[in-house]
């Protein structure tokens, strides 16, 4: 006896499988998104790239384009933190050099 449909192995089989935008954006920038996330991005690079590539007056290339959108335009979702710097630094650092801070 077959414990599953065939069909439901079918539609598992091929939700899972990462779409070609997820597998690009994964190789030029390595980000690892969603398909769903991966598909709303990918016109967006695309976009980006053209920006980035008229401002320079130069073809920038996809990846350059791809590092630069989710570096500096818009970071993934799991990388979004507030970066708070250590208090004890300037401290040290104007401790090391005989300032007061």
């Amino acid at each position: 006896m077959i414990p599953f449909r065939l069909d439901y192995v079918i539609e598992r089989t091929l939700r899972e499988r990462p779409s070609e935008e997820q597998k690009l954006l994964k190789e030029l920038a390595g980000v690892k998104l969603s398909p769903a996330e991966a598909r709303a991005e990918w016109p967006r690079v695309l976009e980006h790239k053209w920006l980035v590539s008229e401002r320079l007056g130069r073809d920038a290339g996809l990846r350059v384009a791809a590092i630069d959108y989710f570096e500096n335009v818009r970071m993934p979702r799991y990388a979004r933190t507030t970066h708070k710097p250590h208090a004890a630094w300037p401290r040290r650092a104007t401790q090391a050099h005989g300032v007061a801070a």
